[in-house]
């Protein structure tokens, strides 16, 4: 137990109250078991394979620059199902047609890191955890209700202040517990601990790119089997021209996921792919005209 901190110890203890209580209600344990059910796809366990199989090498070759070892294993586990997974989940189901890795980056690598590694790394004890840990979750959960409905504007100011406010103060905790145990704040493993996560997320970048580009290929293709009825040849056709022309350029390809130009529905024969192909070229270069003009 020495590896986790109160804050985990006391996160851990109201997630397990939670799952007990989910398990004793019936409506709420039936949905549970659809969740798990949803989870054990196909798709999904080899998403986590996949996943799963990159960390260790990212683990390997961070462990060979000396940046990581076995007693950081808790924290990467930590970051994997919660960071990994939100990043992720977030990623494959934004329809926002943006730079997908800047906003990766600007979201988990940013100044705020530092005052999380203060505020995770002195906690308070156990019993302070436990009574502060679902005070703040209600008023995030309220926060985000009541921001549904402009006429709860002041409930949202309120909870906003109320989360400065103990923000802030356990942040002066933090760093004054830093401040005196700065001989321990100041070692190879601080400095370790420190980089993890920003280092781990930004090594997941490349395969969160590749995931959402599968995810955004096969929302498209997926046409193919929707409206005209379509030959074997006819698809495989229009699969290798998509692919040809979109290749790995993510941006391209969810703005085709938006227009009529481009849809794959309609095709009857290679003429029409060729077609549909070139009048979304030409539309696209227009675009680029308006916008540059």
């Amino acid at each position: 137990m020495n590896i986790f901190n109160n804050r985990e110890i006391a996160t851990a203890i109201w997630l397990l109250v939670i799952f007990i209580l989910m398990l004793v209600i019936r409506e709420v344990r039936k949905s549970l078991s659809d969740l798990v059910k949803a989870f054990f796809k196909m798709e999904i366990l080899l998403l986590v394979f996949l996943m799963v199989t990159y960390n260790i090498g990212i683990l390997i070759i961070l462990n060979l620059l000396d940046l990581w070892n076995i007693s950081l294993l808790k924290d990467f586990v930590i970051w994997f199902c919660f960071t990994a997974f939100l990043m992720i989940y977030n990623a494959i189901t934004s329809t926002k047609n943006e730079n997908l890795l800047r906003k990766l980056i600007i979201d988990n690598i940013k100044i705020v890191i530092i005052f999380e590694f203060f505020v995770n790394t002195y906690t308070f004890s156990l019993v302070g955890e436990l009574v502060l840990i679902p005070i703040v979750t209600i008023i995030v959960i309220s926060e985000v209700i009541a921001k549904t409905d402009k006429k709860y504007n002041s409930v949202v100011k309120l909870m906003r202040g109320l989360q400065i406010i103990i923000g802030t103060g356990i942040l002066i905790y933090a760093v004054s517990k830093a401040i005196s145990d700065y001989k321990n704040f100041g070692s190879l493993e601080t400095l370790r601990n420190f980089l993890l996560a920003p280092m781990l997320t930004i090594s997941l970048l490349p395969f969160i790119y590749f995931a959402v580009l599968f995810s955004t290929y096969e929302l498209l293709l997926i046409q193919l089997n929707l409206g005209f009825e379509k030959s074997k040849a006819l698809k495989c056709y229009a699969k290798r021209k998509t692919i040809r022309y979109f290749q790995l350029n993510l941006s391209k390809l969810k703005k085709a996921l938006n227009v009529n130009t481009f849809n794959l529905m309609h095709i009857r024969n290679k003429k029409d792919v060729d077609e549909m192909i070139k009048s979304y070229k030409s539309e696209e270069s227009s675009n680029r005209i308006v916008n540059f003009g």
